[in-house]
């Protein structure tokens, strides 16, 4: 079955985004092995950004499948990829951020979402075998090609959980961040803020609207704009702050 336009689109956007996402995460989390201090939240943080892009990855995949096969990934396949991992990668954003911020009460917070993480992995892996069309369907426009999904509640409620925790815990560091005295940190502060505001706007949109052809490459630009600004937040290249700092005297 021929790709029609939008799913060239669609399949090459997420390709994109996903792929921008793992060179950045990877970018943050190598920080680990090459400074000195060994600091374990730029490892937790960063492969919780590549986690975190994870739902685009399966349209990307069964895009490539399309190309090389002519089908699609089956329903099972094109959810495990999207899926599976999210539980894991919240919970290490989760633990990066609670460090980083320095919470009272870390340790249950951390529980909390294995938990939640745990359940979901149960119910989900038993939807899958048992009724998969509890999982969701792939939406008119990718019927036959197998390229866009339309999850049902209880995967909808879980990523909206998944950007609510997201979106909370990082504006948390920001204004820490920007509460700061120090102009650099400062700075970090207000890039996470415009980089996780952008990153949960455009994921709410990429999952509740219709796929149209002219919003979709928008869309993925500014999810991969926002892993850009989270990469300025975490690791403010020299050039790049010197000379946005230049002429600060604080």
């Amino acid at each position: 079955m021929s790709l029609q336009a939008i799913d060239y689109v669609n399949g090459i956007s997420s390709l994109a985004y996903c792929v921008i996402t793992i060179i950045i995460g990877s970018i943050i989390a190598s920080k680990f092995f090459f400074f000195s201090l060994k600091n374990k939240n730029f490892l937790y943080t960063g492969v919780g950004i590549i986690g975190l892009s994870e739902p685009w990855l399966s349209s990307g995949v069964s895009f490539l499948w399309n190309l090389f096969t002519g089908a699609g990934l089956t329903l099972e396949v094109y959810a495990i990829i999207g899926m599976t991992f999210i539980p894991v990668s919240i919970l290490l954003w989760i633990t990066g951020i609670t460090d980083l911020i320095e919470a009272k009460r870390k340790t249950m917070i951390r529980i909390i979402y294995i938990i939640i993480g745990i359940i979901f992995e149960i119910i989900f892996f038993s939807l899958l075998i048992l009724n998969p069309s509890l999982i969701g369907a792939f939406s008119p426009e990718s019927a036959i090609v197998h390229i866009d999904i339309e999850y049902r509640t209880f995967i909808l409620g879980y990523l909206i959980f998944i950007i609510i925790s997201s979106l909370s815990s990082m504006l948390i560091l920001a204004k820490n961040s920007i509460e700061a005295e120090n102009p650099e940190i400062r700075l970090k502060g207000y890039f996470l803020t415009a980089g996780v505001i952008l990153w949960s706007a455009a994921a709410v949109l990429d999952g509740f609207i219709p796929l149209l052809i002219g919003l979709l490459p928008i869309i993925r630009i500014i999810l991969a704009t926002s892993a850009f600004l989270f990469y300025l937040g975490f690791i403010m290249p020299p050039k790049i702050r010197n000379f946005l700092l230049k002429g600060n005297s604080d």
